[in-house]
């Protein structure tokens, strides 16, 4: 995996592998099926239909999974997001929810990218 890259990206591969008991092959895979994962998309759809209380599982589900795979800056950009669901409001999600989806996107990118170059 190229670790610059993925750097770049708000993703600490070394927390990561670290967090893995320093298994990387393991860490590799958890990281490598992230974009795979329905959180993301789950709540965006419940944000557009106004369901604080799915927005808020969701939410709360993509930061546990950002923070075990060390994606340090969508975990980082998400809490505030959670944290405003959890109060069971929207009413900031507009603002919250660009910066999220940016980190989101660029993490997904730098990730996709390692799954068809195969970088070490």
């Amino acid at each position: 995996m190229n670790r610059y890259t993925l750097t770049k990206a708000g993703i600490d591969v070394n927390e990561g592998v670290h967090r893995f008991n320093g298994n990387k092959e393991l860490y590799e895979h958890f990281l490598l099926t992230f974009p795979e994962d329905e959180h993301f998309k789950k709540m965006l759809e419940a944000i557009e239909t106004g369901d604080v209380e799915e927005s808020f599982q969701q939410a709360h589900a993509l930061k546990g999974i950002a923070g075990t795979v060390s994606l340090v800056q969508l975990h980082a950009n998400i809490i505030p997001l959670v944290e405003e669901l959890r109060a069971g409001s929207m009413a900031k999600v507009p603002d919250l929810l660009p910066c999220v989806k940016e980190a989101y996107d660029v993490a997904v990118e730098a990730i996709n990218k390692q799954k068809k170059t195969g970088e070490e």
